[in-house]
């Protein structure tokens, strides 16, 4: 049952005067007057508290709102009632009215920058809407403090597009005029507020992500168009026009056989591309690019509204594929192992090398370091940004070798990769091809190969395109060429085209001086890598090694280190730790004359300088050469050794 304004002032007197609480007050109005009575609030102030306020800050708010209110003000013109604006803390922004009742509302401070909040005016309309979050109306002696009974206010919170309090709506006027109708009006302007605020939001989003596609476009290093169903363009990232030196002019609403002369790219059919190879030919220069293509279909509903065209240079592709697939030199000078005289030459005449454009034939014995020579090289030259692709030449089927050095297109032989393959000579171009055992290549192969050299151009397998390449030639071989030239096996005039920069490298066994570095840089890394102290090295076990002959050269003697130091359980190497070839005399014919104790020998001194260094304990001598006190009595026993 509604309670009349006299009955209202009733129970306000009894709160204010007696802390006595009517059972027939309204709920809401009961846990306002508490709030009110706990925050201090006093009921007889004569007017409202004025603080400064920042307007624009508030500009968005104000303009969304301004014709709103001005509607609503429009309804209720002549009747005495305010349309009025705050803010989230309850501050008044703008007020709207006639001429009377703004005057009245200036006498109690009700003005801008007015703080209307439940905390410093007790339960009003603005204040409490706040408090609360939800629509109210607050009538005659409701209100907290007095100066406001004599109005009646309807107000209800404005909430941005998150559903945080940005603002109030209150429409205050006579107590006498109070209609439950009018909390409707401003509850409905509220929701009209914020369904432009929502608008507004979506808009400056819509344009915030359109900003946000052109920069993510625009960085990125494919090229990229966007087209409707009828192949009409609306979209062309920067990087598109770049690749295909087309001017900044506007490429929307031109259609894509405007563009390109390709009907693979331009037509529907098929609607969807994947990895696709193309020589596209741009109009109107009729440039041709060699590029990777895929076209997406974009749907809307199921139905296609257009596609998505990304363009990719094959030589960056390329590029990217080298590093990831390990296409890359990574041995430098700074690499090489070595303090030999003889090395020493070979590495400046690989630095000259390095320095010019020309190919280069490495010879030497297998194991020598050929490639590493070759990586080296690479690194030191103009090329060392781009790939570097080796290939064995003997490693690859004859009938294979060519579908590997030259690419094939789709079809070219059964078994073919649908859409064909690149060869190595396209995968290294800009940089440099490295042809390992080249001596091991065929005869009808080698024709081949000399016209690409030659005509600095490839045509794959099956194909009709001519390819240019610019690659540099780094051949390798075991072999005597020259002999082989001279017995019919290899083409002399391939030969002179690769034997243009020749650089022989020496045997180990040559520069045996190296080997105790090349122990010392095989063990640190070898240790690093497992993460082991480095042991120590006695001088038996570097004079063994320098007594054989290294067949094998240093690939040899890179794996009998890592094979030692596999076996090793001991903090020191010896040459008791060497396996048995390295005494063989079928592997070295100086070995016997020049090592003066044999395996066994060597064995029988590690026990008894085991034996000194720990002054005759069994123990401690056994755990000195990492073996088992039993295995140790045994070798004693074995060379009748006495201590």
């Amino acid at each position: 049952m509604a309670v009349t304004s006299e009955q209202v002032k009733i129970m306000w007197e009894k709160f204010v005067f007696h802390n006595e609480l009517d059972p027939d007050l309204p709920p809401m109005i009961r846990d306002s007057w508490l709030r009110s009575k706990k925050a201090m609030v006093d009921p007889f102030r004569p007017y409202g508290w004025i603080k400064e306020i920042d307007n624009e800050k508030y500009r968005s708010l104000i303009d969304w709102s301004l014709p709103l209110m001005e509607g609503l003000y429009s309804i209720v013109k002549g009747s005495g009632f305010l349309v009025i604006l705050c803010n989230e803390n309850g501050q008044l922004l703008l007020s709207i009215g006639d001429r009377e009742p703004l005057a009245r509302a200036e006498e109690i401070g009700f003005i801008a920058g007015a703080d209307w909040s439940e905390q410093v005016m007790g339960t009003n309309a603005i204040g409490t809407s706040i408090a609360i979050d939800r629509p109210i109306q607050v009538f005659a002696e409701e209100h907290y403090t007095k100066i406001c009974q004599s109005w009646t206010c309807s107000a209800a919170p404005i909430h941005d597009p998150d559903g945080r309090i940005i603002g109030v709506l209150n429409m205050s006027g006579p107590y006498e005029k109070v209609h439950s109708h009018t909390l409707g009006m401003v509850v409905s302007a509220v929701k009209a507020i914020e369904y432009q605020l929502k608008l507004h939001e979506n808009a400056e989003k819509n344009v915030m992500m359109q900003r946000f596609l052109e920069a993510t476009t625009n960085n990125m290093k494919e090229g990229i168009l966007i087209i409707d169903r009828d192949g009409k363009i609306v979209k062309a990232n920067n990087q598109l026009k770049k690749l295909f030196r087309i001017p900044q002019l506007q490429l929307e609403e031109k259609k894509l056989d405007d563009l390109f002369n390709d009907p693979s790219i331009c037509s529907n059919h098929p609607l969807h591309l994947q990895n696709q190879e193309l020589h596209l030919s741009v109009k109107p220069s009729n440039a041709v690019h060699h590029v990777l293509v895929d076209k997406i279909p974009i749907y809307e509903k199921k139905e296609r509204i257009g596609s998505m065209i990304i363009v990719k240079e094959i030589e960056k592709v390329r590029q990217f594929v080298n590093h990831l697939s390990g296409n890359q030199a990574k041995i430098t000078f700074a690499d090489m192992i070595g303090q030999h005289p003889c090395f020493i030459e070979k590495m400046n005449e690989a630095r000259l090398a390095a320095a010019t454009d020309s190919n280069v034939l490495i010879l030497g014995e297998s194991g020598t370091g050929k490639e590493m020579v070759a990586q080296a090289i690479h690194n030191e030259s103009k090329r060392r940004n781009k790939p570097f692709i080796a290939i064995n030449c003997g490693g690859i089927p004859r009938d294979l070798l060519g579908s590997e050095l030259f690419g094939y297109v789709d079809g070219a032989f059964t078994g073919a990769k649908k859409g064909g393959s690149a060869g190595k000579f396209e995968l290294a171009n800009g940089g440099t091809l490295f042809l390992d055992e080249i001596g091991e290549m065929s005869l009808e192969m080698q024709v081949l190969l000399l016209r690409v050299i030659q005509e600095k151009e490839v045509m794959r397998i099956g194909g009709h395109k001519v390819i240019p390449v610019d690659v540099r030639i780094i051949a390798a071989t075991n072999k005597d060429l020259r002999r082989e030239v001279q017995k019919g096996s290899f083409r002399e005039d391939l030969f002179f085209r690769l034997n243009v920069m020749p650089i022989v490298l020496p045997p180990l066994r040559e520069r045996k001086e190296d080997i105790p570095l090349l122990v010392r840089h095989f063990i640190e890394r070898l240790a690093h890598k497992r993460d082991k102290p480095f042991p120590e090295i006695r001088s038996d076990f570097l004079e063994a090694l320098m007594q054989y002959d290294w067949p094998g050269n240093i690939r040899e003697l890179q794996n009998i280190i890592e094979r030692v130091l596999n076996q090793c359980t001991k903090p020191m190497l010896t040459a008791a730790d060497l396996p048995e070839e390295i005494f063989q005399p079928s592997c070295s014919s100086q070995v016997r004359e020049n090592v003066d104790i044999s395996r066994n020998e060597i064995k029988k001194q590690s026990i008894i300088e085991a034996l000194k260094q720990c002054n005759g304990n069994i123990s401690k001598a056994a755990r000195y050469l990492g073996i088992s006190r039993s295995t140790f009595y045994r070798q004693m026993d074995k060379w009748n050794i006495r201590y």
